[in-house]
């Protein structure tokens, strides 16, 4: 059985962006939190559309995005809002 790939929205690079920058974060330590490489950090900066990702990957952005998600809740262009 073959584990197909995952669409992620632009939305939620865009908010994986926007955590890093909060926290702080430079690309190659994000794309340690995400088990990636820091050329895929610089990827997600640049996404107009969705992608799709491999299912380990879409699995660790979520996991950030849920962790993190709560430094977003307020900010007045919708980005907190993970519904």
């Amino acid at each position: 059985m073959e584990i197909q790939n995952k669409m992620m929205s632009r939305i939620d690079f865009i908010r994986v962006v926007a955590i890093a920058g909060i926290l702080g974060m430079t690309d190659e330590e994000l794309a340690l939190e995400l088990g990636t490489e820091t050329d895929a950090i610089r990827m997600f900066r640049t996404l107009r559309t969705d992608a799709l990702v491999a299912p380990w990957l879409s699995n660790n952005l979520h996991k950030f995005l849920n962790k993190n998600s709560h430094l977003l809740i307020g900010m007045s262009d919708g980005l907190g809002n993970l519904n």
